[in-house]
């Protein structure tokens, strides 16, 4: 072998040449502007490592995805370097630029001078590589590590039969191979390809498979003290991966296959949603496709395409089934074997070239067209703002404009990105959420420099899914500002009181299903514009399939919602509910933003816990009473005062509500002013509910108090008017402040009397009114004979309404289908003074509700503020069972009061109908 090295002529300087100018060139664009962007979260991490003592290293990547060796490297580079962006940077540069080399060897040894060159020019304008090499991470290194694993196995294959190759190259793959997986563990896909060719090999040319054991035997013994070390510290490693993140969704596979291709081509993830790389992308999928199908049918390429494109998809096909098994992974653990595809790219493109004027053609094609790609890719990594990595710059030259040695910064744990972005004199803490107990101590000892807390993270950072860290700070102060930057936002609190862990709160006592409400704790005196801090506390008592959220809403005594919540309940390995430990009390903390404008009065928090089905529906727990017994689905907490508002100039929250100016100014004597009104609807029927929402700003102090009246009218005929102070008489205008501003929420009930046609809403002050809007009324027909009535019942609800029967739908019964019961009222005197829900259940045996539909008549169509006295009122229901049951049942019917949940008492005293009839349930 040593004559035959020794006798092959050498590359003229001409193909030398131009492979040291592609490295020039390759250099040139890795180190354009390597220094434009910031350190992000995983370069910082890097450079803390690098600057850490050894044994620091040691134990910090034991607990971590990613091995040590990387980080060791680094330490001695920038101890010598220095710690910069640029110099840390630099030398995954010098690495990647090294691959160019390479892979110009690699493309020569299999197909000759232009085809190495090609692989050079390929791999020098690479977007992938030369994204990575500005990046303090070990991604630029490993395809060089890579393609060395390659030639050595290649050399160690052309071994002449029946003779041993040389210890070197052997120990030369079994230190190459070692460092890989030193540097990142997807290297063991590289090492397992590696093996597996040499394996075949020998087995193909039957030779002692002794030597090629003995190198699997050394990396694995060389890998065993750390593998040791991992798997003590496993259940570390298994968090930071997010093995058990529950939130996790399977990658669809046309999508992932689109990123992956696209990804590889430019380097970007954000590539796929750009129209331009898109298209360029698949063109360029296409053209190698059609190119690779020429050398396919060649019989003198088809063995080196075959060979090249084993280099790239092989390793990577493993990759693509762990990412659909458990898609955590980013696309650039695989972007070591890219340089295969490249190189299988200069080889497609020089040989298609010799294969006619189609080959020609198709390669000028494919020359053109992956220059577009490298040229708009890089375009968009140099230029492009949105392809950028995160603003942690600019984050930190906004947080030392802002922030002063008596504030405190709030970095996510474990990102060290603002060490190298911000040079003020604030303090910058990183709590770990996960660990809350730890969380409240780092809070509270620097509270002495927490005038300020400016709370850093990123919108889809998965550490603090149960949002304990904004609860600490809004429960002591509350949000004054918001800030967004690329990639990051910066929440500034105004800190007021101790940051200590909340009370125990008060006894809940109640349960929604299987799920307990031990305890609920509310902020008291939250100011009206900030938000309410809540902590609740739950035992799970069985297991349960389901995840449940929990839904806040904030409510005056009139039931209006003046702000809402949804939040999942995760227990403190911020797992849902499906993964609770039973009997084990898991506390759950909420913020619910208030509005600019919410009075500032007493109101209660409304508290539903719900699941998503299948189809995305919400299904409801019911609140159960003491025999277990559903008793509606709501609980509603003890009363909770919100003080005035401290006067916010933005809306940090985003929960103020989007109304629209009024159709024109208006004001009352100069004392206060309409800054904006809404109606809720165009069409209305009679009975039914218009609100109105307005929003008023104070324009002086001590007002008088002015009532304003609500007035619908049609042809200038009064139909309905409603004259009352602010938030129902409750907030009058003499107790605000000058230049509050002040929700005002009204509600005009549609008359039955109204005629068919539109109508106007005006807002009246004494003799000054403006108008807000038209509606257009729907009057119905009012029947007052009622048709014939299959199973006829005659009882009396109060005053409201006479149950004159029902009608079933014939039939077997099963709890699969819903069982629909219509039921015919007569109407009385009272019925139109407020608003009833119509109750339809069904009871076992037993007296427990499997089925029910509880709703406004007619499906909220015929409300009872619009039914006329002695009309007739027909009215469906469709009961859907709540459980799987079989057995005997009876009908129960009743009304109660919307607002206030209060039954209507029929004449024999009971608050319910028992209809006269039995229905047998079967097995569905």
């Amino acid at each position: 072998m040593s004559e035959q090295r020794q006798s092959r002529p050498r590359p003229p300087c001409g193909a030398a040449c131009a492979a040291a100018a592609i490295c020039l060139l390759g250099f040139a664009l890795r180190l354009y502007r390597i220094e434009a962007q910031s350190l992000w979260w995983d370069e910082a991490i890097s450079l803390h490592l690098a600057t850490s003592t050894l044994g620091q290293i040691l134990a910090d990547r034991a607990a971590h995805v990613h091995p040590p060796l990387y980080f060791l490297l680094l330490k001695g580079w920038v101890s010598v370097a220095g710690v910069s962006a640029f110099s840390a940077r630099l030398s995954s540069t010098l690495a990647n630029t090294a691959l160019i080399a390479t892979a110009y060897a690699v493309g020569r040894r299999h197909a000759g001078r232009s085809t190495g060159l090609a692989a050079a020019l390929v791999t020098a304008g690479s977007a992938l590589y030369v994204v990575y090499s500005q990046e303090v991470r070990t991604y630029a290194a490993l395809p060089l590590l890579y393609l060395a694993t390659l030639t050595l196995v290649a050399r160690l294959r052309r071994a002449d039969a029946g003779q041993q190759a040389g210890w070197r190259d052997w120990l030369l793959l079994v230190a190459v191979q070692a460092t890989g997986l030193h540097l990142h563990y997807i290297f063991l896909l590289a090492v397992g390809y590696a093996n597996l060719l040499l394996l075949f090999d020998h087995w193909q040319k039957r030779r002692p498979l002794r030597r090629w054991l003995l190198s699997v035997a050394l990396v694995g013994l060389l890998c065993l003290p750390w593998l040791v070390t991992v798997y003590a510290n496993r259940a570390a490693v298994r968090a930071d991966v997010g093995v058990d993140d529950p939130f996790t969704q399977q990658i669809p596979m046309g999508f992932f296959v689109n990123l992956l291709w696209t990804f590889q081509w430019t380097g970007l993830t954000a590539a796929p949603g750009y129209a331009l790389l898109q298209i360029a992308s698949l063109a360029l999928a296409a053209l190698l496709l059609v190119a690779i199908v020429v050398l396919l049918v060649s019989r003198s390429a088809r063995r080196t395409t075959i060979r090249l494109l084993l280099h790239w998809a092989a390793p990577l096909a493993p990759a693509v089934v762990l990412w659909q098994a458990k898609p955590l992974s980013h696309p650039r653990y695989v972007a070591l074997f890219s340089v295969a595809l490249f190189i299988a790219a200069a080889y497609a493109l020089v040989a298609v070239r010799r294969r006619g004027w189609f080959g020609r053609i198709l390669a000028l094609a494919l020359a053109v067209n992956l220059t577009a790609v490298t040229a708009t890719a890089l375009w968009a990594w140099y230029a492009v703002p949105r392809f950028g990595k995160d603003d942690v710059r600019g984050v930190g030259a906004w947080l030392e404009a802002s922030a002063d040695a008596n504030d405190t910064i709030i970095a996510p744990w474990q990102d060290y990105s603002l060490d190298y972005a911000y040079t003020g004199p604030a303090t910058i803490i990183r709590p770990n959420p996960g660990d809350e107990a730890g969380t409240w101590s780092a809070l509270a000892a620097d509270e002495s420099k927490m005038h300020q807390a400016f709370l850093v993270r990123y919108p889809r950072d998965p550490q603090d899914l149960r949002r304990l860290i904004p609860f600490a700070l809004e429960s002591a102060g509350y949000l004054a500002e918001r800030s967004t930057l690329k990639g990051l936002e910066v929440l500034r609190y105004t800190v007021s009181q101790p940051l200590l862990p909340p009370p125990e709160g008060t006894s809940a006592d109640v349960w929604f299903g299987p799920l307990g409400l031990l305890t609920l704790w509310i902020e008291p005196n939250a100011p009206a514009d900030t938000a309410l801090t809540l902590t609740a506390r739950w035992r799970l008592r069985q297991p349960v399939q389901e995840r449940y959220r929990i839904a806040l809403r904030l409510q005056d005594p009139e039931g209006w919602t003046w702000a809402s919540a949804d939040d999942w309940l995760l227990d403190t390995r911020s797992l849902p509910t499906d993964s609770w430990q039973i009997n084990e009390t898991v506390s759950t903390y909420h913020v619910l933003p208030l509005s600019a404008g919410v009075p500032p009065l007493t109101y209660t928090v409304a508290v539903d816990v719900y699941a998503l089905d299948v189809d995305g529906e919400l299904r409801y727990l019911d609140l159960l009473d003491a025999a277990g017994n559903p008793a509606g689905r709501t609980y509603h907490s003890r009363p909770v005062s919100l003080t005035p508002a401290v006067g916010l100039s933005t809306d940090p929250y985003d929960a103020a509500p989007d109304l629209p100016a009024p159709p024109e100014p208006f004001t009352v004597d100069g004392l206060l002013m309409l800054e904006a009104a809404a109606i809720d609807r165009a069409a209305a029927a009679p009975g039914q509910a218009i609100f109105v929402t307005l929003r008023w700003r104070a324009l002086a102090d001590a007002l008088p108090d002015i009532r304003p009246t609500l007035v619908l009218s049609q042809s200038s005929a009064v139909a309905s008017s409603a004259t009352a102070a602010p938030a129902a008489d409750r907030y009058p205008t003499d107790r605000w402040r000058m230049g509050e501003v002040v929700l005002d929420r009204r509600r005009l009930t549609v008359p039955p009397t109204v005629q068919a046609g539109p109508a106007d809403i005006r807002l009246c002050v004494e003799s000054t009114c403006t108008g807000l809007g038209a509606v257009m009324l729907n009057a119905g027909e009012h029947q007052y004979e009622p048709p014939p009535i299959p199973n006829q019942v005659y009882a009396r609800l109060g005053n409201i309404a006479e149950l004159l029967g029902y009608d079933l739908t014939p039939g077997l019964y099963a709890s699969d289908e819903p069982i629909t019961i219509t039921l015919y009222w007569r109407v009385l005197e009272g019925a139109s003074e407020s608003d009833y829900t119509v109750f339809t259940h069904l009871l076992a045996e037993d007296g427990r509700l499997v089925a029910q539909h509880d709703g406004p008549p007619v499906g909220s169509a015929r409300p009872t503020g619009g039914w006329l006295p002695s009309e007739i009122i027909i009215d469906e229901h469709a009961m859907t069972f709540r459980e799987a049951y079989s057995g005997s049942a009876q009908i129960e019917v009743g009304m109660y009061d919307s607002a206030t949940l209060t039954r209507v008492v029929a004449a024999d005293g009971r608050n319910s109908v028992t209809l006269p009839v039995q229905l047998s349930i079967v097995e569905p």
